[in-house]
């Protein structure tokens, strides 16, 4: 039994609060959509059969696939032999080890192992998704419960995410899943209108009010009423066109180019996009702050596909049945999809669909697109060598392209300035 003296000699241990450890789960997508799965403290073993401990709805996917066990800060991942294996990124494992974010591929199903962290609560009840919008992944079904609560609104929408996320499917869900649906919607492509047809195009002229109007236009507000209209791209929208969408949106009025006394109230609910963060345009005076403090009412973040792999497959398989009419029925061998999830899609899915394409268009004799047809789809564009470039060289080329100084530089590889540069020199 120890002293006084024993404990004053004792050192003295400090007892630190017990770290919290959160739970662990997979976000699942098979050919019955996409489910969140907890993981507990023992090993379950996913495969099709009824008597797995989670079930996957795959035929591709053997009885018993593979198995997973929380193993300190990650997820452990066994093989048990399958047929069509089982992939982390782009590898065929055995057993392997993942961290948070990790998907792993078997059959056409991908598995994303997650926590369960202090801002996501175990008992979220996730939306369904978006029709028209592939992939079920926790990020989109948070887009979808998003739009469908915003869809009853008649405020703007801003709906921001990278180039070929998908904005317009979003646009267009937020359309349909509001009071709106029957009613029209229109987009117009800001970037793509010329500048100095931009007015005319959104809010339409009288026959002759200016050259080359032969006819009266009834713009895309008049063409969009009652419903929805949808602004791509409206960070490129002119300065001297941004005073009058302004007023559009107050509720003012919206008037064609030459008519004569007050315009209307416009009933029409505006969804805008934009790839590029507006605040940025803002600062550098390409967009009006008033006009931007407008449209944000509402974000509608879209994520990249880069942070939703799970959702590949799904969007892949959707692709594929898009181009069945004109290239045939095509389906993805696991290993192709396990390459397809690996790659970091800086095209968004804009970039998978050119990559499908020319994948399925390669497998024109067997059905079946495997990894190595992904791997020459995607590396199909070999960057040609430039020329060495010297003046002579320059003026040879000029000469063989009749002066034409863009098509000289395009054909040496070069770009315009250089290659002027270079002449003159």
């Amino acid at each position: 039994m120890p002293t006084d003296e024993d404990r004053k000699s004792s050192p003295t241990v400090e007892i630190l609060p017990t770290q919290r450890i959160y739970p662990w789960a997979i976000d699942l997508q098979d050919d019955e959509g996409g489910r969140r799965v907890p993981l507990g403290s023992r090993r379950l073993v996913l495969g099709s059969s009824r008597n797995a401990d989670i079930v996957v709805h795959d035929q591709t996917v053997s009885a018993r696939h593979c198995a997973l066990s929380v193993l300190g800060g990650g997820v452990a991942i066994e093989d048990l032999g399958s047929k069509n294996g089982t992939f982390v990124g782009s590898a065929r494992i055995r057993e392997a080890w993942a961290a948070a974010g990790t998907t792993v591929t078997i059959g056409r199903t991908a598995l994303t192992c997650m926590t369960l962290a202090a801002d996501v609560d175990d008992g979220e009840e996730l939306a369904a998704p978006l029709a028209g919008v592939a992939g079920a992944s926790v990020c989109m079904r948070r887009v979808a419960s998003q739009v469908r609560r915003l869809a009853s609104h008649s405020a703007p929408v801003l709906v921001a995410g990278e180039s070929g996320t998908g904005k317009e499917l979003v646009a267009r869900a937020l359309h349909a899943e509001g009071p709106r649906e029957e009613q029209p919607f229109v987009a117009v492509n800001v970037a793509a209108l010329p500048r100095d047809l931009v007015e005319s195009e959104m809010f339409g002229h009288e026959r002759g009010s200016f050259t080359g109007a032969v006819a009266r236009r009834a713009g895309a507000f008049s063409e969009a009423e009652g419903g929805t209209l949808f602004l791509d791209e409206i960070g490129e929208l002119p300065l001297d066109a941004q005073p009058k969408l302004l007023r559009a949106l107050d509720g003012y009025e919206v008037k064609r180019i030459g008519a004569a006394g007050s315009g209307r109230r416009a009933n029409v609910r505006v969804v805008a996009a934009t790839h590029v963060p507006l605040e940025e345009r803002v600062t550098a005076g390409l967009f009006r702050r008033d006009l931007f403090h407008r449209l944000e009412v509402f974000v509608v973040e879209v994520p990249p596909l880069r942070a939703r792999r799970g959702d590949i497959g799904a969007i892949a398989r959707q692709i594929l049945a898009q181009l069945s009419s004109e290239l045939g029925a095509r389906t993805l061998a696991s290993a192709a999809l396990a390459r397809l999830i690996a790659h970091d899609w800086p095209g968004n899915v804009r970039e998978l669909r050119n990559v499908l394409y020319r994948a399925a268009d390669l497998t024109h004799a067997d059905r079946t697109i495997e990894a190595h047809d992904v791997e020459r789809a995607m590396h199909v564009r070999e960057e040609r060598p430039k020329v060495v470039l010297t003046r002579p060289i320059a003026q040879a080329l000029l000469g063989q392209h009749d002066n034409n100084l863009s098509a000289a530089a395009r054909a040496a590889g070069y770009p315009r300035t250089t290659f002027r540069k270079l002449l003159k020199e």
